[in-house]
């Protein structure tokens, strides 16, 4: 069994149809695209998708999932509703574009047993704000609940509606949300998916943000492994103020000769994404990690 690597365009810093060309001159399988800054739903028609499908394939390759970038974690206050409605538009196009994969980041997990905090005197109440009384948004009965005032449990119920919510619409397209967590708390992402119930949702690992939060990127892959739906192949070095920064692969603190193999080994059915998002030389180091990657497993036989 070998792994079944993926490139991301946007690491290629070119137009898509570009980006495509330079991501098959690796030794990869497929390219993950970006649904929020490639390829929109509202930009898209379907007969676009169906060539852009086409095009990737003339170059040998598969659509390795789609990610909804965002800057906030789901459940932030700012933006939330049109966040949401992306995300939903991005659902829809995944299965048109032969894949079922869609990475959208989830932050950090709310402690769901922490308790309210004192709400602010000033802050407005429910009969203030028509907006928090409508039934077709995720704005709850209560004016804490979407503020800075909320507590951990209800910022942990408010993730969990909403993740319900689209894991069932996915469903209805054919499509798996995948779940970037900050951190891999593995006793709270089991609390997080034991209360998951719409509809079919993944894990995505990354061997990076382990690395940037002190974590063993083995131990936690073996702790959720067969939850895990989709793999970033990142690395990263945790600095002395307690964050991290990402590095080009080989360069970080990923044991990469142990890690690799126990993914192998697990033989899972997902893609794994060769990444750099940041720094310089994104695209030199996607291509030079590949081949880092290719010697250290070598082909069977």
């Amino acid at each position: 069994m070998t792994l079944r690597l993926a490139v991301a365009t946007e690491d290629f810093g070119q137009p898509l149809r570009q980006a495509i060309e330079q991501a098959a001159k690796n030794k990869v399988q497929g390219l993950r695209l970006n649904a929020r800054t490639e390829v929109r739903a509202e930009d898209f028609s379907d007969t676009a998708l169906r060539q852009l499908r086409h095009y990737v394939a003339e170059h040998q390759l598969k659509v390795a999932g789609l990610i909804y970038s965002s800057r906030h974690a789901i459940y932030e206050e700012q933006h939330l509703d049109q966040r949401l409605d992306g995300i939903r538009s991005a659902l829809t196009l995944v299965r048109k574009l032969g894949t079922s994969e869609l990475l959208v980041r989830i932050g950090r997990i709310p402690d769901p047993e922490s308790g309210a905090p004192v709400v602010s005197p000033d802050r407005p109440k429910d009969d203030d704000v028509d907006s928090l009384r409508n039934p077709f948004s995720f704005a709850p009965a209560s004016s804490t609940l979407r503020s800075s005032g909320a507590s951990d449990a209800q910022k942990f119920q408010l993730l969990c509606d909403i993740l319900n919510d689209l894991a069932s619409y996915g469903s209805q397209f054919g499509a798996v949300l995948q779940l970037q967590f900050a951190s891999f708390d593995v006793k709270r992402i089991q609390q997080l998916l034991s209360r998951i119930s719409g509809g079919a949702v993944g894990i995505v690992f990354d061997p990076a943000s382990c690395a940037m939060t002190g974590s063993s990127p083995v131990r936690v892959f073996r702790d959720i492994y067969n939850h895990v739906g989709y793999v970033r192949l990142r690395d990263a070095q945790k600095d002395v103020d307690g964050g991290g920064i990402e590095v080009p692969f080989g360069d970080g603190s990923v044991d990469w000769a142990e890690l690799l193999p126990t993914i192998v080994d697990a033989n899972l059915q997902t893609w794994v994404c060769v990444e750099r998002t940041g720094g310089d030389q994104r695209s030199d180091d996607v291509r030079d990690a590949i081949k880092r990657i290719e010697r250290l497993l070598p082909s069977p036989g």
